[in-house]
């Protein structure tokens, strides 16, 4: 009996070392921690150019604030500012470089909001040009058209449709209040 003990055992790999263990696979390498920072310095850029246009509409003196020709001043004032602040936003926009994947679509962002604000700093330059010869009916069409067109504006591309954008742009204290 003890032969047979043995013999089965034997065959069932008693007293046998155990099998070489696999190798453990390599470690991986360490994840980034927090959003790419050239994606953080181009939405602190972005930011930086479209921050004053979120909020101007509030400040704009509107259509039905123009009700004789002694408030004109304050129509043509409001213009200047909006000039202004396009002015800067033009600006700032079209200093941003390109956009690596797999963010490139945030350089789509930022052509889409070029687009409008050129489109829009035009029709300031015409305002701001006929608002002395076209009197009070004039401005308060022009100051209406203009505030709908800021308030209705809602970028092609919105920042969460763009790889690691949000995160970017909570990342930069220059976008705190432009989301």
């Amino acid at each position: 009996m003890t032969v047979a003990l043995a013999v089965g055992c034997l065959l069932a790999g008693c007293g046998s070392n155990p099998p070489e263990p696999a190798p453990a696979p390599p470690p991986a390498p360490p994840s980034p921690t927090g959003p790419d920072p050239a994606l953080v310095s181009w939405a602190g850029g972005y930011c930086g150019a479209v921050k004053d246009m979120r909020f101007i509409v509030y400040t704009m003196v509107k259509g039905y604030d123009i009700k004789t020709e002694a408030d004109l001043p304050k129509a043509a004032d409001s213009l200047k500012k909006l000039d202004t602040a396009l002015t800067t936003a033009i600006s700032g926009l079209e200093k941003l470089p390109q956009v690596a994947p797999p963010a490139q679509d945030a350089t789509k962002l930022a052509a889409g909001e070029l687009a409008f604000y050129r489109k829009l700093h035009g029709d300031v330059t015409k305002s701001r040009t006929l608002l002395p010869r076209g009197g009070v009916e004039y401005a308060k069409a022009s100051l209406d058209v203009i505030g709908i067109d800021l308030v209705t504006h809602v970028p092609g591309i919105k920042s969460g449709d763009v790889p690691g954008l949000d995160q970017a742009m909570k990342a930069e204290k220059t976008c705190e209040l432009v989301g």
